[in-house]
């Protein structure tokens, strides 16, 4: 199978995005947080490397996030009743959604902290 052109894979991606946007509802609370986060950067006026690496930190969790779905839709397709291991790898990739979401608070405490007081 040839690859297609670089601009149909861009174009492709991006309707992967889409479509996390207009399904997920967690993307769509973690696509807020983003811009929530965009407001604060520009708003506290954020230098640049503490800017950097908030916006690292939500793009992080926004592509595991999407990872977590991949996941849960290739389990679904493989087995589509209720089977404990499929539990468990689902469970495991949520997890780590939940760690890179709460070492993301984290960081966003320890960067904004010292702009608010």
């Amino acid at each position: 199978m040839r690859k297609p052109p670089f601009h149909k894979s861009v174009a492709n991606s991006f309707r992967g995005v889409l479509w996390m946007l207009k399904s997920e509802r967690n993307f769509q609370l973690e696509v807020f947080a983003l811009l929530l986060n965009l407001f604060l950067i520009v708003f506290l006026k954020l230098n640049t490397t503490d800017a950097a690496i908030i916006l690292i930190v939500c793009f992080a969790v926004l592509s595991i996030e999407i990872l977590n779905t991949c996941v849960e839709k290739i389990c679904d397709i493989i087995q589509p009743d209720f089977d404990p291991r499929i539990k468990i790898i689902k469970d495991i990739a949520a997890g780590a959604v939940v760690l890179m979401a709460g070492v993301s608070v984290l960081v966003g405490v320890l960067v904004y902290v010292k702009y608010l007081f």
